[in-house]
C-alpha cells in the first residue's frame, strides 16, 4: 500500500490507446472473436459485435491490453459480470488462462436483467471467499463497481485475491471535475455511485501501483485503472 494516495490528476496516464478506432468491415475485426459484423446498440452504430456480444469497452480492453492477456500460462483469472461466454471466457481460456467468472445472480441485476446462466459462480464482489488470498493473476471488472454500495469492501476483496505479480483491470466511470463521489438511488442500470476525482484515492489505498489507461474503440473512449501490488 502506498504511503500517499494520488488524485486522478496525479496518476500516470497512458493515452496512446485512446484514439477512436475504426469499426466494422471498413476497419479491423473484433479482437475477441474475429468477426467484422458490428451492429447498432443503444443508438450507437457499430457498438456490439453480432457474433460474441462484445461492446466497444470489451473490444477496447482486448486490444489495449493484448500484451498482458496473450499468454495466461495456466494462471488464474477472474471476470466479474461477464456479458457472454466468449467475452472474456473463451477468449482467455484459448490464451492459457484458468478463467472463472462470477455475478451476483444468473439473472443479472434486478434493475438491468440479463441472462447470464453461463457464469461459473453466483457470488458477491464484496465476499470473494471462494478464492484464496493471492490466487489470481488477472481480475477484470468493467462497469460493476458503481453498482456496489460498499464499493470499498469490493476493492479490498479484489486486492486480497490478487497475486503479488497480478493485475486488476478496473473500468469505473468517474468525473474528474467532481471533487467528491456522490451516492444516489439506483438508476435504471442499478448504479448507486457517481464517482469523482477522489475515486483514485480510494483505489490507491488498496494497490501499490495504479495507472490510468485511456482506451478507444469506434467512437468510444474509456478509462481503465490498471492496478498492481508491485510496479
Amino acid at each position: 500500500m502506498t504511503e500517499t494516495t494520488p488524485s486522478a490528476a496525479e496518476l500516470p496516464v497512458r493515452t496512446d490507446l485512446a484514439k477512436p478506432r475504426p469499426a466494422g468491415a471498413a476497419g479491423r475485426p473484433c479482437p475477441i472473436c474475429g468477426s467484422d459484423q458490428l451492429v447498432e446498440f443503444a443508438g450507437r452504430p457499430d457498438a456490439r459485435c453480432a457474433a460474441c456480444d462484445a461492446l466497444e469497452r470489451h473490444r477496447a480492453l482486448a486490444r489495449g491490453m493484448s500484451e498482458l492477456l496473450r499468454d495466461g500460462a495456466g494462471r488464474g483469472a477472474l471476470e466479474v459480470g461477464p456479458v457472454s461466454p466468449r467475452v472474456y471466457g473463451d477468449f482467455l481460456r484459448e490464451r492459457g488462462w484458468r478463467y472463472q467468472s462470477i455475478d451476483r445472480s444468473r439473472r443479472g441485476h434486478p434493475n438491468d436483467p440479463r441472462a447470464v446462466g453461463f457464469i461459473d459462480h453466483e457470488a458477491d464482489l464484496c465476499d470473494l471467499s471462494l478464492f484464496a488470498e493471492g490466487s489470481l493473476h488477472l481480475v477484470i471488472v468493467q462497469h460493476v463497481i458503481e453498482e456496489i454500495p460498499a464499493y470499498g469492501t469490493a476493492l479490498g476483496e479484489i486486492a486480497r485475491v490478487l497475486a503479488p505479480a497480478g493485475t486488476a483491470l478496473l473500468e469505473i466511470p468517474f468525473n474528474p471535475a467532481l471533487e467528491r463521489s456522490e451516492r444516489h438511488p439506483p438508476d435504471h442500470f442499478g448504479n448507486v455511485w457517481r464517482f469523482g476525482a477522489d475515486l483514485a484515492d480510494r483505489i490507491a489505498a488498496h494497490f501499490a501501483h495504479v495507472e490510468l489507461v485511456e482506451l478507444g474503440e469506434a467512437q468510444y473512449v474509456g478509462r481503465l485503472f490498471v492496478c498492481r501490488h508491485a510496479p
